[in-house]
């Protein structure tokens, strides 16, 4: 299966770019409800609850039709979240998500939850692993780990970790809650009904607006000798051919279309080349061709799932693509046209997918019940005693933190 989104229960990611501090926890907090806090856990927490914060700005931006991006010396810092001013929210915020994480363990060793020595340990070894995986983006290294990139931050190996255990911890209360004989069960007709109502199952074959050798087709034949291509792979699929043959059948046409163009660019460059060159070179890309083609056997062509599942809150290819795919009805097809993809799309039902509802079970609990665990978490932290040393706080302002 593959995803234009992923399901996921939420997951808390840092990205700090600067420092605030200079090291890792460099001081105590102080302690909520008798549990001593770190440095470094509150400004995991405090860069979490920035995050939510640039989300809803974003948000309100998009909401007005322009972006970060768009506007001059911006600054998040200008603008209020949920009628607050956004340094505020991120204080607050901060101090909740704390709150939640004593609260977890409280609950956790009320209700006998635990995790075991080996769930310990392999978190610690994640953690310790991570330290020393340097950054990358688009594949080039940074130069830089995590672990220096976190200890800029101020959070420490440790904090990252005790975050970790306590994550993984929160789960355990979380399926205590709503899994099967848990406290307050979740029905499964109610999974179902939120599966069928917020996922849909599609076949889409992405046919881009690309010659042979990868450039944009422009040309208003060009352009309607892409349609038909992708109205014929449509045909197929209405008319009952198997997704997976012609899916299939389109990848071989791209790689011929790629094999066509360079044999085309060494055509047009052997004149500066010898024959003995030329040899060798045919030689080389025959081999890689051999070896491109037999990359995946054919027991693996036939266990890769090629069906695309979609959520209704999915905001790639783009929103609008997204509203136009759930308007279809159940082996309905069409295609939608961008600029520089033609897409062929049939929906299909969702129901004949049961393994995807017992692959994802738990992501489709988290995110029908994670807000009212939340809620049950700031309830069980309502009356915690919070004492941290306003020296601290003013040390870690959200506006200190550089991102």
């Amino acid at each position: 299966m593959r995803l234009f989104k992923r399901i996921a229960a939420a997951v808390c990611a840092i990205a700090v770019a600067v420092s605030v501090a200079g090291c890792a926890d460099i001081t105590k907090m102080g302690t909520v409800e008798d549990k001593g806090i770190n440095a470094g856990v509150y400004l995991w927490f405090v860069n979490a609850a920035m995050d939510d914060a640039q989300t809803e700005v974003d948000n309100q931006l998009s909401d007005m039709g322009t972006s970060a991006s768009k506007i001059e010396n911006f600054s998040y810092f200008d603008y209020n979240v949920q009628e607050k001013p956004f340094a505020q929210f991120v204080e607050e915020k901060a101090i909740e998500l704390v709150k939640q994480h004593v609260a977890i363990e409280k609950k956790a060793e009320e209700l006998g939850l635990s995790l075991t020595a080996e769930e310990k340990n392999v978190i610690k070894e994640n953690a310790k692993d991570l330290w020393k995986t340097e950054i990358t983006y688009y594949g080039y290294s940074t130069g830089v780990t995590y672990g220096e990139n976190y200890e800029k931050a101020g959070i420490s190996r440790q904090s990252y970790t005790q975050v970790q255990l306590v994550n993984s911890l929160r789960n355990k209360l979380f399926d205590k809650y709503y899994e099967e004989n848990g406290i307050t069960p979740t029905d499964q007709k109610d999974i179902d009904v939120y599966f069928k109502d917020n996922y849909g199952r599609f076949e889409i074959i992405q046919v881009a607006l690309k010659d042979a050798k990868g450039e944009a087709i422009d040309t208003e034949q060009g352009k309607a000798d892409k349609l038909k291509q992708a109205e014929g792979y449509l045909d197929r699929l209405l008319k009952g051919e198997e997704y997976d043959t012609v899916f299939h059948d389109y990848e071989k046409y791209l790689e011929e279309q790629e094999k066509l163009a360079k044999e085309e660019e060494e055509k047009n460059n052997s004149n500066a080349s010898s024959t003995t060159t030329s040899s060798k070179t045919e030689s080389s890309e025959i081999e890689v061709d051999d070896t491109t083609s037999s990359g995946s056997s054919e027991e693996e062509e036939e266990d890769h799932d090629h069906d695309f599942l979609l959520n209704k809150a999915d905001t790639s290819p783009s929103e609008a693509f997204i509203k136009w795919a759930f308007e279809l009805k159940e082996n309905e097809g069409k295609i939608y046209k961008d600029s520089t993809v033609y897409y062929v799309v049939v929906r299909r039902p969702i129901e004949e997918r049961k393994d995807w509802q017992e692959e994802y079970r738990s992501d489709l609990l988290h995110e029908m019940k994670d807000g009212e665990f939340n809620e049950k978490l700031n309830e069980f932290a309502k009356d915690y005693k919070v004492d941290f040393s306003q020296s601290a706080l003013d040390a870690y302002k959200p506006d200190k933190i550089k991102r």
